[in-house]
């Protein structure tokens, strides 16, 4: 009897080791690889890159959703403002286009209205556009960040001059200056820029609006 109960011990085996192969199958085919997460590329001024704040909005941002994004920002930059020299939106983009980004997300630059005219503005805008559209990325655009009403004529005509280039390529534009996307209880008592509350205040709003207007 002894060589019968040895070959029910080997199939009883041989079906045990198979439901197991079975078993881890079908575990691995209902766990599909995780897509990668959004990346984006953030480039902008002085009110992205940060003054003294201990976290800048587009950190808070990756935090609370998850996303991958990389701030190219620098202080004092902008469409047609090149800061203290090789800051532009044009150098900026090179840098995002880098880190192979799905979005770039372009926050028009407030130094922009001490130029005294929009022009520079404009091509500058379409230049980056351009540029951005060339290397496959989905762009989108953020107006001058504000903070008090009434908003300067400066700021308006820079609004207006880079709503219209985002119009006219049909990308997704955020106005953040009707109304005003701060008040002045969110910026630093010198109106240098964003508080750490106000940005996260940006965060919060910037986020929104990837999720419902840009992300289609």
């Amino acid at each position: 009897m002894r060589p019968n109960r040895t070959i029910v011990q080997v199939l009883a085996a041989l079906l045990l080791g198979g439901q197991l192969v079975w078993a881890s199958t079908i575990v691995g085919a209902a766990a599909p690889p995780q897509p990668a997460p959004l990346t984006i590329a953030v480039v902008g001024d002085q009110n992205t890159a940060g003054i003294n704040n201990r976290q800048v909005w587009p950190t808070l941002m990756a935090a609370r959703t998850g996303w991958s994004v990389f701030n190219c920002a620098l202080p004092e930059a902008g469409f047609g403002s090149d800061g203290t020299g090789a800051q532009s939106f044009d150098y900026q983009v090179d840098r995002a286009q880098a880190g192979h980004p799905n979005v770039i997300l372009l926050v028009t630059g407030t130094a922009d209205a001490s130029l005294g005219e929009t022009e520079s503005v404009t091509v500058g805008a379409v230049e980056a556009l351009n540029k951005i559209i060339r290397g496959g990325q989905q762009v989108a655009i953020v107006g001058p960040i504000w903070y008090a009403t009434p908003v300067p004529d400066s700021i308006w005509r820079v609004n207006d001059a880079v709503r219209k280039v985002a119009e006219e390529a049909n990308v997704p534009f955020f106005d953040a200056i009707d109304p005003p996307l701060l008040s002045k209880e969110l910026m630093h008592p010198d109106l240098s820029g964003p508080s750490d509350a106000g940005q996260s205040v940006i965060a919060g709003k910037i986020a929104e609006w990837i999720r419902t207007a840009v992300l289609r």
